[in-house]
């Protein structure tokens, strides 16, 4: 009984561990709002795909990894100008979005 609560208690704080990293990241992710798409490309790579917008603007995907069992996708909206204005972020615990959308 007692190595299963250790192994509970170590499993919390592990997620706990996580979960701090993913808001961290978040919070970076909010702080590209305004940065343009070459900017990101630089910092994250090719996107694995994009999607031009009629009125303007797109969405681009990358894959994020957090360890080798943890992974997701980001998407990242640009508007007309080339410029972030929102993220979004899936995997299978659910779905994140940034504070700011765009116009």
């Amino acid at each position: 009984m007692r190595a299963i609560s250790f192994m509970l208690v170590i499993g919390i704080f592990t997620t706990l561990g996580c979960m701090s990293s993913y808001e961290k990241a978040f919070r970076s992710w909010d702080s590209w709002i305004g940065s343009s798409k070459d900017e990101r490309v630089k910092d994250l790579g090719i996107p694995t795909r994009c999607h031009a917008f009629s009125k303007g603007g797109e969405a681009c995907e990358w894959p994020v990894r957090w360890s080798p069992d943890a992974n997701g996708t980001m998407t990242l909206q640009f508007d007309q100008k080339g410029l972030l204005c929102h993220w979004t972020y899936r995997d299978s615990f659910g779905d994140r979005r940034g504070q700011i959308q765009c116009p």
